[in-house]
């Protein structure tokens, strides 16, 4: 039934929509996995992971080997599979989800360029007891405390793949549609009376990142604000720099970030070249710099608060 509604390439199975992915049984919380399983979201407008790129590439690799090592492999186009991304909380791509033999997650990755941890992943996965298999009924502490600190390390690389995600970056209590408390509808009035274009993580969605980030952070609060990777700080933080000159864009060297930092000027600083031809690359290549400035970009007439 599943080869008649998916793509099969090797031993890797293509989910291009959600019913694809109910017929392969990845949306049903109650059916029983019996193999090991690695999800592969990815998305064509992402070269790294699309067809061709390195993340595909390293998958068909493994994948290459996963008959004699019992892993199903599951490329699924995240935009596509709405129902799918949503179970697995996939806000980025390239999202891997490494299925112990239960369908119970043992790790992920969120986002990032580093195709060596694919690999990593991979061969924690296969060497994980199964579910079906008898444990030991002593567990000494010291595989405790390196089952801890492993989990904390890739909670910990998930954090940093969703603060890079974007140059701007809030967290906080719903949505900049949405605000689901007064300092978080505080934090993104700033930012769009800024007039600066930003990523978000709802920390409503998703209790682990919440307290998560508040440790890897050691900032107990939120909304939390990060440029460029950095930790900023909070609300109180966000208030005392829009009250210096230049407010946040200024102070934070955020021009390049700055909605609709005018393409037009582009084209200004070229009218004294008589040249069409050298007008025309220059808004281009400005056109580009827009266009892959966010791994998501929308294009739109307003902000998205308004």
């Amino acid at each position: 039934k599943i080869q008649n509604q998916t793509t099969m390439s090797s031993s890797i199975v293509d989910i291009n929509n959600d019913t694809e992915a109910k017929a392969a049984s990845l949306i049903d919380a109650s059916s029983s996995a019996s193999q090991k399983s690695v999800l592969f979201f990815w998305a064509e407008w992402h070269a790294p992971s699309a067809t061709g790129g390195p993340f595909d590439m390293v998958v068909k690799a493994l994948a290459g080997q996963s008959g004699t090592d019992g892993v199903n492999f599951y490329r699924v186009l995240a935009e596509e599979a709405p129902t799918l991304s949503q179970k697995y909380n996939v806000t980025t791509v390239p999202t891997f989800i490494f299925l112990n033999s239960d369908g119970a997650a043992i790790e992920r990755i969120d986002g990032g360029e580093e195709v060596a941890r694919v690999t990593q992943c991979y061969s924690r996965l296969v060497s994980a007891a199964s579910a079906s298999a008898p444990l030991s009924s002593t567990i000494t502490p010291t595989t405790q405390q390196s089952e801890e600190k492993e989990e904390e390390q890739t909670l910990n690389s998930r954090l940093q793949s969703l603060i890079t995600s974007s140059p701007i970056m809030l967290f906080l209590k719903g949505t900049p549609n949405a605000p689901k408390c007064g300092f978080s509808r505080q934090a993104i009035e700033m930012l769009t009376e800024s007039n600066l274009t930003f990523g978000y993580f709802n920390i409503l969605e998703d209790d682990t990142v919440r307290q998560g980030l508040k440790t890897y952070s050691d900032w107990p609060t939120y909304p939390q604000f990060y440029v460029k990777g950095e930790l900023v700080g909070g609300l109180d933080i966000m208030k005392e720099l829009m009250e210096e000159d230049g407010g946040l864009v200024s102070q934070l060297e955020l021009e390049d970030f700055v909605i609709g930092n005018s393409i037009s000027a582009v084209v200004e600083q070229d009218q004294t070249n008589d040249d069409d031809a050298t007008t025309a690359l220059s808004l281009n290549d400005r056109l580009k710099q827009l266009i892959s400035r966010h791994r998501i970009m929308l294009f739109m007439k307003g902000i998205p608060s308004s």
